[in-house]
């Protein structure tokens, strides 16, 4: 499957269920740099558009309208993606006339409903305002295209596995690199920059190359005994994401040794657990009673769902390895969650951070990262 026929299906899907709601027009706009895009995204097939002043306008006749600043709207035609392309300025009052202008060209404003989660408030009561629409609840469709994507098709999945591809190449050249004497930031710097390097776009979030070795301290210069921590991710042109942690040990004496290889069998004993039909509320239960079983701390989650963000806003439609009341949902094939039980002993003063993107299918899981927990010893 590729992107054409990935974005298809979700076209498909999410217009099937605006004509079962009695709509015949879908309005998709982003408002903001970065105001939690990802559904527009998942409809437009890019992080290269939608992230500000964009609007989506898909009729249940097969019709399409992107509404984008002006610089990038020569481009979008060219690409011959939609049906109509209407430049406007990079201003939120030309943005609106812009939808206006492309409803009244091609669809009823009636019929309309909308995916309200890339829009403020204030920009949902402006735009429903102009085209004459009361903003009701029951015009908001966001919810099942939430729902849409918490279930990952082959595409979206090998984008993912690249995400995590550039991810571990970077986490390979830091470890490399990590040595007494060296700094936590510069060595963050240039992970970061390898990411780039390997065709990430952005990072999914802030990383981290903490100290899992002794008293907790602020990123700093490595000393003899030290452990380091990493919690790394990043994106892929496509928008989607990864997420992974690793510990790097810089001095491998008797006692750090015993603690990660213990850590590595707990590990392999909980991640057993993970499999469709499974209630993921109980996934955290069976890792804490393993952790309990092998010396480790308790825990208060283990993972999340992860695909166009890192912390992908599915719920309540999907369920994280959490203890809330939307955790008490089973696992489904298709879905995408992070793995990451922290293995600590807090009277040795040591922890760990394993974590990984695990896929849900019929009966199983399957990992997706490729890079072993004890890769460095």
């Amino acid at each position: 499957m590729n992107n054409e026929e990935s974005i298809k299906r979700r076209k498909d899907a999410i217009l099937k269920e605006v004509i079962t709601r009695g709509f015949d027009t879908v309005i998709f706009a982003n408002e903001y740099i970065d105001q939690y895009p990802s559904n527009f995204i998942y409809v437009s097939g890019s992080w290269g558009i939608g992230r500000e002043h964009t609007a989506l306008i898909l009729n249940t006749d097969g019709q399409s309208t992107l509404v984008i600043p002006h610089w990038g709207a020569t481009r979008m035609a060219e690409s011959g993606r939609f049906d109509n392309v209407l430049p406007v300025k990079q201003e939120k009052g030309h943005h609106i006339n812009g939808v206006k202008e492309a409803l009244e060209r091609h669809y009823d404003a009636n019929n309309v409903c909308f995916d309200l989660s890339t829009m403020s408030a204030q920009f949902a009561f402006q735009l429903t305002d102009a085209l004459g629409i009361e903003l009701k609840r029951e015009l908001d469709i966001s919810g099942y295209v939430f729902k849409l994507r918490s279930i990952k098709d082959e595409f979206e999945v090998e984008e993912i596995k690249k995400a995590v591809n550039i991810t571990e190449d970077a986490v390979i050249e830091l470890a490399s690199e990590s040595q007494s004497g060296m700094s936590t930031v510069d060595l963050k710097k240039k992970m970061d920059a390898s990411m780039i390097l390997h065709g990430a776009i952005g990072f999914s979030f802030e990383s981290s190359v903490g100290f899992a070795r002794g008293t907790r301290r602020p990123p700093g210069i490595i000393k003899h005994k030290d452990m380091l921590t990493l919690d790394v991710g990043c994106r892929v042109p496509s928008g989607y994401c990864s997420d992974m942690g690793r510990n790097i040990p810089i001095t491998m004496d008797s006692e750090v040794k015993e603690f990660l290889d213990l850590a590595v069998v707990a590990h392999k004993d909980s991640i057993k657990s993970i499999r469709s039909g499974v209630i993921a509320g109980k996934v955290l239960e069976e890792s804490n009673r393993i952790n309990v079983e092998y010396g480790f701390d308790p825990m208060v989650r283990c993972g999340h769902q992860i695909g166009l963000e890192c912390h992908d806003y599915t719920m309540p439609f999907a369920p994280n390895f959490g203890p809330i009341e939307t955790d008490k949902q089973p696992l489904k094939a298709g879905m995408t969650l992070t793995y990451e039980p922290p293995h600590n002993q807090a009277d040795k003063g040591l922890r760990t951070h394993f974590e990984d993107i695990v896929l849900i299918t019929d009966g199983g899981h399957v990992l997706l990262n490729e890079l072993p927990w004890d890769f460095l010893w």
